[in-house]
């Protein structure tokens, strides 16, 4: 966490010892707050009992800075990179 602050990171989280845990998934977002967060890996498997590829992304919402730059995406949907800010 002592990158340069990237325009956007595609956002793997989980609550899963597998992935970051969701506490290591927000304390990376909010190492780099301006930083759009692109939601991808949960839902991306059909195994709704099997909780690491099924995190909510609506928990994200209250514990991340800025979360207005979280974005979920539909597969396949077109993302424009744009500075969220400066």
């Amino acid at each position: 966490m002592t990158m340069e602050a990237p325009d956007a990171i595609l956002f793997d989280f989980s609550d899963s010892e597998w992935h970051f845990t969701f506490e290591g998934a927000v304390k990376i977002a909010n190492a780099y707050p301006n930083a759009q967060l692109l939601l991808c890996h949960w839902g991306s498997v059909d195994s709704p009992e099997f909780a690491p590829f099924n995190g909510d992304p609506q928990k994200l919402f209250d514990v991340v800075i800025n979360p207005e730059r979280i974005r979920v995406l539909a597969p396949g949907e077109p993302f424009i990179l744009k500075r969220f800010k400066e």
